[in-house]
C-alpha cells in the first residue's frame, strides 16, 4: 500500500470563500464595471438580467448571470497535466543575463529562439520566454508566438498560454498562423483595476466573437495601489471583477468556451511602499498564493502558483529561498504548475541559468513529496534479521533493485565530496547551471513540420509588410 501524500492544511475555509463569493457577486449585481467599448455595449443591450448606464458605461450583472457564467467554465488541460508536474517558463521580459558574459542585456531574437529552445528540452510550458527587442513593435508577439511553434512542442500550446494579443491586425495574423501550425489559440481578458478594461482588448474580443474562439477573464490587482491594502479585501476585488468579466465574456462569446485565467486569479499581489515595485517571492505573496489555491480548490479549478518568481537580482541565496519556500509551500497546497521560471528581480529579467535552476527545485520537490510505498518489502525484516554483524547490504538483491528508483539523481545539484567537487574543477552552481543550459541547447532536436513552417514564413512576410499593422497602437 502507499502512505498519503504529504500536505499542508490552510488558506481559507470554505465558509469564508463562501462569504468571499457572495460579496463579490453582491459588488458585480450592485456596483457593476466600465465597459468603455460601445459595440460591446449594444451586443449586452437588452439582455435579460444586464443593467447598463451610458453614461458612465458601468454595467451590472444579475446574480443568476454571474452563476451561470462560473457553472459553464471549462478547462481543457493537457494530459501532462493529470501526468505529473508542469513548469511554466518566462513571459515577455525585455532583458537578458547573457550565458557568455554573464551581464545584463536587451534581449533579441536569437534569444528567443535560444530560450524557447531550452525550455523545451526542459518540457516547460507557458507563453514565449522572452521579446525580440530589435524586431519592430508590431511584429513582436507575432513572431514571439512563430517562434514558440516552430520550435517547442508545448510553449504558447495550451491554456498556460495566457498573454493578451496587442491589437486586432496582429492577433489577426496570429490566429491565421495558428490555424496552420494546428497550435492554441484562446484570447484573454485582462482587466484594468479598479473595475475597467483596455479599449484595444475590448475591441479584439468584439472582432472575434463570432469565431468560436476559448475567451478567459483575468485581472490583477495590486494592494495599496489599485486595490486595498489588506489581502483578503484585494482576494475580493480581485474575485469580483473577474465574476463580472467572465460573466460579460460568458454573455458574449457564446460559441466557444470561457475561463477564468488560473494564474492571476482571485488573488492580488503585494507591493513594497519602500521601493515603489511589484514583490514576488515575499511571505505576503506566499500567503496569497496559499488563499488563492483554497479557492482554486473550492471551485474545482487547476492549481498554478507564481512561485518561481522572486525579487532576486540573480541567482543566489536569495532566489533559493524564495523559490524553494514558495513552491514547496505551494505544492503542499496541492499545485501542480509552477510559473515563472527563469525569472529574476520580479519579472524583470530572464536567465537561462535560473530555468535550470527552478527545474532542478521543483524536481527535489516532488521528488520529496511523493508518496512512498509502505510494505512488508520495503520495510525489509528479513534482510534485516539475516544480515551477518559487520557485513554489508551493497550486494543485497533490493540495493540493486532499489538504489536507482528510491534515490533522486539531480542533474547539477552536486552531491559529491569535498575532494570530488575540487576535482571535478570547483565550479559553482551557477557555472553547472549555465553548462547544463548549454548542454539542452545544443541537443536540442525539436522542429515543426517544413511544410507549416513554410506556410509560418509566408503569414508573417505579409505581416511584415502590412502598412496597417504599423499603424496600429501598441501596448
Amino acid at each position: 500500500m502507499k502512505l498519503e501524500a504529504y500536505t499542508l492544511t490552510g488558506g481559507l475555509t470554505p465558509d469564508q470563500i463562501g462569504l468571499m463569493r457572495d460579496k463579490a457577486i453582491e459588488l458585480v449585481e450592485t456596483v457593476g464595471l466600465q465597459i468603455p467599448h460601445e459595440g460591446l455595449l449594444n451586443r449586452l443591450q437588452g439582455i435579460n438580467g444586464v443593467s447598463i448606464d451610458k453614461a458612465t458605461q458601468i454595467v451590472k450583472f444579475r446574480s443568476d448571470l454571474i452563476i451561470k457564467a462560473i457553472q459553464e467554465i471549462k478547462y481543457p488541460l493537457p494530459d501532462y497535466y493529470e501526468d505529473g508536474w508542469v513548469i511554466s517558463a518566462g513571459a515577455h521580459q525585455t532583458k537578458i543575463v547573457d550565458m557568455d558574459t554573464g551581464k545584463i542585456r536587451e534581449t533579441t531574437l536569437k534569444d528567443l529562439i535560444e530560450m524557447i529552445k531550452i525550455g523545451d528540452a526542459l518540457d516547460t510550458v507557458g507563453s514565449a520566454s522572452v521579446v525580440p527587442m530589435e524586431v519592430p513593435i508590431q511584429l513582436q508577439e507575432i513572431i514571439m508566438h512563430k517562434v514558440a511553434w516552430e520550435n517547442s512542442r508545448r510553449r504558447a500550446n495550451d491554456m498556460f498560454e495566457h498573454d493578451p494579443k496587442p491589437t486586432v491586425r496582429s492577433t489577426e495574423y496570429i490566429y491565421e498562423m495558428s490555424k496552420v501550425a494546428n497550435k492554441w489559440f484562446a484570447l484573454g481578458l485582462y482587466m484594468i483595476s479598479p473595475r475597467s478594461f483596455d479599449v484595444v482588448e475590448l475591441e479584439i474580443i468584439d472582432k472575434f466573437l463570432d469565431r468560436g474562439v476559448p475567451m478567459w477573464a483575468g485581472t490583477m490587482p495590486i494592494m495599496g495601489i489599485n486595490a486595498p491594502i489588506t489581502e483578503k479585501a484585494g482576494i475580493l476585488q480581485a474575485m469580483f471583477e473577474t465574476y463580472a468579466c467572465l460573466t460579460m465574456l460568458n454573455l458574449l462569446n457564446t460559441k466557444s468556451y470561457n475561463y477564468i485565467q488560473i494564474i492571476d486569479s482571485f488573488i492580488a499581489h503585494p507591493f513594497d511602499m519602500k521601493y515603489s515595485t511589484f514583490v514576488y517571492g515575499s511571505a505576503e505573496d506566499v500567503r496569497g498564493t496559499l488563499d488563492k489555491l483554497s479557492i482554486h480548490k473550492h471551485l474545482k479549478m487547476p492549481l498554478a502558483a507564481k512561485s518561481l518568481l522572486t525579487a532576486a537580482k540573480e541567482p543566489d541565496a536569495q532566489t533559493a529561498a524564495e523559490v524553494g519556500m514558495y513552491t514547496l509551500m505551494a505544492a503542499l497546497a496541492g499545485a501542480k504548475e509552477f510559473r515563472c521560471g527563469g525569472l529574476l528581480t520580479s519579472a524583470e529579467v530572464y536567465s537561462a541559468e535560473k530555468l535550470v535552476l527552478d527545474y532542478e527545485i521543483v524536481q527535489y520537490i516532488k521528488h520529496t513529496l511523493q508518496p512512498e510505498e509502505f510494505s512488508d518489502e520495503m520495510l525489509g525484516f528479513d534482510a534485516i534479521a539475516k544480515i551477518k554483524p559487520g557485513e554489508s547490504f551493497l550486494e543485497h538483491p533490493a540495493t540493486f533493485k532499489y538504489y536507482r528508483t528510491l534515490y533522486w539523481d539531480p542533474n547539477i545539484f552536486l552531491q559529491s565530496n569535498l575532494g570530488q567537487w575540487q576535482e571535478l574543477g570547483s565550479k559553482s552552481l551557477v557555472q553547472y547551471a549555465n553548462e547544463r543550459a548549454k548542454k539542452l541547447l545544443a541537443e536540442h532536436k525539436y522542429e515543426i513540420e517544413p511544410e507549416k513552417r513554410r506556410e509560418l514564413d509566408k503569414i508573417y512576410e505579409v505581416a511584415a509588410k502590412d502598412e496597417a499593422l504599423a499603424k496600429e497602437r501598441q501596448f
